[in-house]
């Protein structure tokens, strides 16, 4: 695709056969030629877009072309799609973003008010979805509501049931019971004829309708629309808007921080959101957040060493008597020995390492929310192995792991960081680095054996070296 940035249909005619030109020139073997020319487009991912396709035949006719886009596949509801439609329209109008956003949010208040009050008529909700086998060949049968629907069907004597069949349902739920969420969505799915024919029993449940087929719709083709969020989106609906916030960990806004973290010199932003450091007194069994070495320089700014620093400046003091900030008891039980930091430390860096190593995986679509710790081996596309969501074709979203080896990297090095006194020293001039450097050097001696030790467990973590032989090309 090539943005000309014109308004004049010929002009951007004259540019892509200037391109055809070329390419066919150039490439033997491959033709290109014009697929299209699009007044305005949604780009949401790869592969995936809504635009305003302009005839090629010179007249000025305008149609939505819709690719990779959920509302395109048979198992979400009319309804969902006439919604997903209106917003393509009003994103796609031309308007305002502030006229497109106020028209979307009325308009979702205004669907979830017909729905509550049962203005929408019965085959709006109505969900197809084909069989691939038998009913009675499916191994999760019971997870699959277009299945539970064919077998009862079958059972009652239908015999419109077999391979290739589609199967129409809708989710419903029980009239006049207190736990009638707490079936599967496969055990209270219904056939429309069953609905009809039983009305006291079965409603509709409106709360899936709106969580589960309107809202991740809307959702995704308004990600990128300023001034609207899946939260607020949520509260159009009726929705706990509490359930719909952002993810704090995004792919790719995570890998993008990690390249910018690196190169900060700041360690103090480096490292904001790393957990501390939590040391165990073995006198009062208290646990308190230990401070950076480097907190010596900073109370030492604020008072003088032989004041007391109480409250919430105490743990400031810690490295110059190794006890607990928090124990009033002064004894030598209350003392940090080398050794009992050094494994207190290399505790806590286990903890982190299996973390990581539990592998917990997240689908990154709000309205799925799927999280597991096995590996799918599905590959659709060009995705890459292991990340696509298990509830596909019902999500286009894909598997991200919530803890990744950037996260690991940086919480070891954040720990060596907070023993590490002598590049604390090197960042002072020689001026003020004299009077530290004494109460630095006992420092040392002390947590030299729990230095050493992160260090080296930090230095086995492969993220941080690079593989020379993977940036040379055999020729």
């Amino acid at each position: 695709m090539i943005h000309t940035g014109l308004d004049d249909i010929s002009r951007a005619k004259a540019i892509a056969g200037k391109v055809i030109q070329e390419v066919n020139k150039k490439y033997r073997c491959l033709e290109i030629d014009l697929d299209g020319i699009y007044k305005r487009m949604l780009l949401l991912k790869k592969k995936k877009y809504a635009a305003i396709k302009v005839a090629l035949d010179g007249s000025l006719r305008e149609n939505i072309e819709r690719k990779g886009l959920d509302m395109v596949r048979r198992d979400w509801s009319l309804l969902s799609k006439d919604i997903g439609d209106f917003c393509l329209k009003q994103i796609l109008s031309g308007g305002t973003c502030d006229d497109v956003v106020e028209s979307i949010h009325s308009s979702l208040v205004q669907v979830q008010e017909q729905m509550r009050s049962g203005q929408i008529e019965l085959e709006k909700y109505v969900i197809t979805k084909s069989l691939t086998k038998a009913p009675e060949d499916y191994p999760d049968a019971k997870n699959q509501p277009h299945v539970q629907v064919a077998l009862r069907l079958k059972q009652n004597g239908y015999s419109g049931c077999s391979a290739g069949d589609t199967v129409p349902y809708i989710i419903c739920s029980q009239q006049d019971s207190d736990n009638a969420h707490s079936v599967g969505i496969a055990q209270r799915a219904r056939h429309p004829e069953e609905l009809k024919r039983d009305p006291d029993k079965w409603m509709i449940d409106i709360d899936y309708y709106l969580s589960q087929q309107i809202h991740p719709v809307v959702s995704r083709l308004c990600a990128s629309i300023q001034g609207t969020s899946p939260a607020r989106l949520a509260e159009c609906l009726g929705l706990d808007s509490a359930k719909f916030q952002p993810r704090l960990t995004e792919s790719s806004n995570q890998d993008t921080s990690m390249m910018l973290l690196s190169v900060i010199d700041d360690e103090d932003e480096r490292y904001r959101g790393c957990e501390p450091l939590r040391l165990s007194c073995p006198s009062c069994s208290g646990t308190f957040d230990c401070p950076p070495v480097s907190s010596l320089i900073t109370s030492a700014s604020a008072t003088s060493v032989s004041d007391p620093i109480e409250g919430k400046d105490a743990t400031a003091n810690f490295w110059r008597h190794m006890r607990c900030p928090r124990c009033l008891d002064n004894t030598v039980e209350s003392k940090f020995s080398p050794s009992m930091l050094a494994n207190q430390m290399k505790r806590q860096a286990d903890n982190f390492i299996s973390l990581y190593y539990k592998g917990l995986q997240m689908c990154d679509d709000e309205g799925c929310k799927y999280s597991t710790h096995s590996v799918n081996l599905r590959v659709m596309g060009d995705s890459e192995r292991g990340t696509v969501c298990p509830n596909y074709p019902r999500c286009n979203g894909r598997l991200v792991r919530q803890y990744k080896e950037s996260d690991l990297y940086r919480q070891l090095s954040y720990f060596c960081y907070v023993l590490d006194a002598t590049r604390c020293l090197e960042k002072l001039d020689q001026k003020a680095r004299l009077p530290f450097e004494r109460e630095f050097v006992a420092v040392g001696q002390t947590i030299k054996l729990a230095l050493l030790e992160i260090q080296k467990i930090r230095d086995r973590c492969a993220f941080g070296w690079v593989q020379l032989k993977d940036l040379a090309v055999s020729i």
